[in-house]
């Protein structure tokens, strides 16, 4: 779905916040995600990986199931070991990473989802996600959120679909 697109998380101790940047194009958009929209995020992708599989209807045994196989099929084909290529990219916004406010995510008519994150201002960022980039995200973040030592397992149901794993070192998606 997503051609070119390279993701990265990693944790800001001096900033007890998680810096998601993502490559678009030109640009390298920075993002803060606070503990709190983390959690808002990982807690509702359960519905939208239900919706990207067409499982909404099944019981929650077979839901669980097709997304976990999912899942591992998508993290056995992601590339962690590439680092962030952030050579030539203008970042954005200039005056540094935006603090997310709010996080919508939207279906697309081609399949996969498209994040829009915003904050104060009207410039937000896009990332048009196929379904193997959005778990590698999901992952990703999980993974941070578990080096933060955020405890957001506690918050997290089987129902969401999100396992909180151990840590792990920082990743980059492409």
């Amino acid at each position: 779905m997503a051609k070119n697109v390279q993701i990265s998380c990693s944790y800001q101790v001096e900033e007890d916040r998680i810096l998601m940047r993502a490559r678009l194009q030109d640009k390298d958009a920075r993002m803060w995600m606070t503990r709190r929209m983390t959690l808002q995020f990982l807690a509702s992708i359960g519905k939208i990986f239900d919706h990207l599989t067409g499982t909404e209807a099944q019981p929650t045994e077979q839901r669980q199931a097709v997304n976990e196989f999912r899942r591992e099929s998508a993290m056995s084909t992601a590339n962690f070991n590439q680092p962030y290529e952030e050579e030539g990219l203008v970042p954005f916004p200039a005056d540094g990473p935006m603090l997310v406010k709010k996080l919508n995510v939207a279906a697309l008519k081609t399949g996969g989802v498209q994040l829009t994150l915003t904050g104060n201002g009207p410039d937000g960022v896009r990332l048009n996600l196929g379904e193997k980039e959005l778990h590698a995200v999901v992952h990703m973040l999980n993974q941070t959120a578990e080096k933060a030592q955020w405890a957001l397992g506690a918050h997290l149901t089987k129902s969401t679909g999100v396992t909180v794993a151990g840590p792990a070192k920082p990743r980059v998606v492409n």
